[in-house]
């Protein structure tokens, strides 16, 4: 299939599955116009019309985006139907399982079409780091409930709430190491409600926190070859 065929059924896709979630909502096309004008970004009913009935294969991300917060699904849900379809064509040429397409679009995995497998994301992606990022942030506030529910329910097992603590305090400087790294790497920390940028480096329950730290790889050069991706 030919790239500009394969951009029209991109919208083509697009289009069925706004009228599929449409429909389902119980909406007509001015109220979901009227959903994307309340989103702060209109899209008047004219143009769901075209849309929908093909007139208009163009769709933009921004488009899709909204179009898909008005009607209550993710985005990829309108650009990858997984449930609807047993394979799509997720880049020209490439038929893949949609759900595989789904975890490559979201950079949970890659898809090396020469093995036909799924492989780990590339630790060279910002958003590898980034979800890496969230996974401490999720145990550390883990090890404080558990902490905490210790304490409530008025167990007398000081030693494992000890221990729950100095692992949130490992994982803490964990975050603090990975944050820091980030930054030396030109990428952008996102925020966090926990204060570990600032922890005094002599109070580390763990010295070698460091060793946790999994980003180490540069950007690769281009070569001419696209790597699996």
């Amino acid at each position: 299939m030919e790239q500009p065929d394969w951009m029209t059924h991109v919208g083509t896709t697009i289009a069925r599955e706004v009228r599929r979630y449409r429909l389902a909502r119980g909406m007509s096309a001015q109220q979901l116009s009227d959903a994307c004008e309340k989103l702060g970004a209109p899209i008047p009913r004219t143009v769901i019309s075209n849309i929908e009935n093909g007139r208009r294969t163009n769709i933009s991300v921004a488009e899709t985006i909204v179009l898909a917060r008005a009607l209550r699904v993710p985005p990829i849900a309108l650009i990858y139907p997984a449930g609807y379809e047993e394979e799509l064509e997720y880049v020209p040429g490439k038929r893949v399982d949609p759900m595989r397409a789904v975890k490559w679009f979201s950079g949970e995995m890659r898809i090396d079409e020469r093995s036909g497998l799924n492989t780990l994301p590339d630790p060279d992606w910002a958003l590898t780091i980034s979800r890496q990022h969230r996974n401490v942030e999720s145990r550390i506030s883990d090890y404080y409930r558990s902490a905490n529910e210790e304490r409530i329910n008025g167990s007398r097992d000081t030693d494992y709430i000890e221990q729950l603590l100095n692992l949130a305090r490992n994982q803490e400087y964990r975050l603090k190491a990975m944050r820091e790294e980030m930054v030396r790497r030109g990428l952008t920390p996102p925020k966090t409600y926990l204060k570990v940028d600032d922890l005094p480096p002599s109070d580390a329950p763990d010295k070698n926190f460091d060793k946790h730290w999994a980003y180490e790889a540069e950007f690769p050069l281009y070569t001419g070859e696209l790597p699996p991706f």
